[in-house]
């Protein structure tokens, strides 16, 4: 185990687990990992004091804390990245994507990939090696691993919303297009919740995308992107 994830473990493992955590069980978390009972805020605060106190941290034990991280036999370990992620983007940024779609392949559940895919890379980081992600994202769409599929689209809901670049926007509904016939719920979900992450840069298109697609996609993402049109809400 890499050293600093030792010292990282050893205050998850020192922190009292957080109350009213019955939303976030194992068992609702899709996971089936030893889990300490940390809220989201315990484990994040865990990480912020960790990078505050490794502000030079190079470049190289960036990347052999997160693979460590991603080995580690708890949820609280897998899911840790993601603060990794967001504080050093000029790592980030340096990352090789073929690492990333192996670090991907460790993870389980809705929630531990929605961890490192969810607001974390932001349509910058897409759009300065475009040929790259496409490549990566279609390749993740295509994968045997359900967990690899969702986090194709999930990686996508930042991006879509942060950027009216037609190339994301097209990106987004091929892959719908190849998974919409997916019946795994957490496939439809993340459909459900691309589809409306696009509205904000993208409110006409998707309008008529859903429209045009409606009898083939999945009942929940029809649902709930028809409402987001006509409310603003879910």
């Amino acid at each position: 185990m890499n050293p600093h994830h030792q010292s990282i473990l050893r205050r998850i493992r020192a922190t009292k687990p957080g109350r009213g955590q019955t939303t976030q069980r194992p068992e609702h978390l899709g996971t089936a990992r030893k889990w300490y009972g940390l809220k989201n805020d315990q484990r994040r605060q865990i990480m912020l004091d960790f990078c505050a106190a490794h502000k030079d941290l190079a470049f190289d034990d960036w990347l052999a804390l997160i693979d460590s991280l991603y080995h580690g036999d708890s949820y609280e370990e897998r899911c840790a990245p993601q603060t990794l992620f967001r504080k050093y983007p000029r790592y980030r940024r340096r990352l090789p994507l073929a690492q990333l779609d192996a670090w991907l392949g460790c993870l389980n559940g809705w929630a531990e990939v929605d961890g490192t895919c969810q607001t974390v890379f932001s349509d910058k980081d897409l759009l300065a090696d475009w040929d790259g992600w496409s490549a990566l994202l279609n390749s993740l769409a295509g994968d045997g691993d359900v967990n690899k599929r969702r986090a194709a689209l999930v990686l996508l809901t930042a991006p879509i919303s942060q950027s009216e670049d037609p190339r994301i926007l097209e990106l987004s509904l091929q892959l719908i297009d190849r998974l919409r016939g997916d019946k795994d719920k957490r496939i439809t979900k993340a459909i459900s919740w691309l589809l409306r992450k696009g509205i904000k840069q993208h409110r006409e298109a998707i309008a008529a995308y859903l429209e045009a697609n409606a009898p083939a996609l999945p009942a929940i993402a029809v649902r709930e992107t028809r409402k987001k049109l006509a409310t603003g809400k879910k």
